[in-house]
């Protein structure tokens, strides 16, 4: 039995070897058969637009002044404003026009979207801001070209309106207009810059007046003025010619006319271009004691101004003697300056 079921095993082993050398000789590899090539999307979309489209759009009949059966769908860039009207056509509805043949909604979706990529992808790659714009300068454009060219500062707020802006900017082109009273006032500006720089003679006198803002404390040092000064003010002015020029000071009051820190005495100096020109003292016994005395003058004449009102409101005058003989009253003192 045990040889039997040996020669049984050798059987078999010796037909599977002979059934695999038969194989692997005698059988030839089965031939790759190529997949059928597909037809590229521009292709397709060409089908599409030549069924429904270029049966009018062609180049002979060229309905709405469009013919779409010379254009490459390949290269979309190439007609980029007309493919952008054909989108916009299609997608309002009105292309293909109603009561004639439309395509499937699908095909039509699929084309728009292809002709959309298409271009946004050209222009991605391919950006096109535009024909620049003639940029007019705006107020602080025109000050920097001043001082660059003429090393002049010049307050614009005061020569010039202020700037249109879009955006929160102020330098968009398209949004910087030229009106012919904005021209008007950049010529009198340029007149009255053009006077300044080269010195004319002939130019009238004029003034200027520089306010200390009220946030701007004047109990500390202000930066730009000498070291232990505290308070005061620091402008830059152009003189534009030699010649004699008038500096007027004021100083702030409160609602009641009144001086704060008059009582204590304070120095004040002005200097032009670091050199002290006039120095005084301000403020004190003294000054607080004469401000009173014309405060009281002032008043004094007031009372007298209300009581000859009202006296003449009463039909009388009480500097003569009324006709009853009784005296004139008392309009208090008139103390004069």
């Amino acid at each position: 039995m045990r040889t039997a079921a040996l020669a049984a095993t050798a059987l078999l082993w010796g037909a599977a070897a002979v059934l695999t050398a038969a194989q692997s000789g005698s059988v030839a590899p089965a031939p790759v058969v190529a997949a059928p090539a597909t037809a590229s999307p521009a292709a397709d979309h060409r089908t599409l637009v030549n069924q429904y489209c270029v049966t009018c759009h062609n180049a002979r009949l060229k309905t709405g002044g469009l013919a779409l059966d010379d254009l490459d769908l390949g290269q979309l860039p190439d007609h980029a404003e007309v493919w952008e009207k054909v989108v916009r056509k299609i997608r309002a509805g009105v292309m293909p026009p109603q009561g004639v043949r439309r395509p499937d909604p699908q095909a039509l979706q699929a084309f728009v979207a292809y002709v959309e990529e298409g271009l946004d992808r050209d222009a991605a790659a391919h950006p096109d801001p535009g024909r620049p714009l003639l940029h007019r300068l705006n107020r602080a454009e025109y000050k920097n070209a001043i001082r660059d060219l003429l090393a002049l500062d010049v307050d614009v707020a005061a020569l010039l309106p202020p700037d249109d802006s879009a955006f929160g900017f102020d330098n968009i082109s398209d949004v910087l207009g030229v009106s012919p009273s904005l021209q008007e006032r950049y010529l009198a500006a340029a007149a009255r810059i053009s006077a300044f720089a080269v010195g004319d003679p002939g130019l009238r006198a004029g003034s200027d007046t520089y306010r200390v803002p009220q946030d701007l404390s004047q109990n500390q040092h202000v930066e730009g003025l000498p070291l232990g000064t505290v308070g005061g003010l620091r402008v830059r002015h152009t003189f534009p010619l030699d010649g004699e020029y008038d500096f007027q000071t004021k100083l702030y009051r409160t609602n009641l006319n009144i001086v704060r820190g008059l009582e204590y005495g304070s120095e004040f100096e002005v200097a032009i271009d670091g050199k002290p020109v006039h120095h005084v003292t301000i403020g004190g016994t003294d000054d607080l004691a004469q401000r009173l005395r014309i405060q009281h003058e002032h008043l004094a004449r007031l009372r007298e101004t209300v009581a000859l009102y009202e006296a003449r409101q009463r039909g009388r005058d009480p500097r003569s003697s009324s006709a009853t003989g009784a005296p004139p009253r008392a309009a208090g003192p008139a103390h004069r300056r």
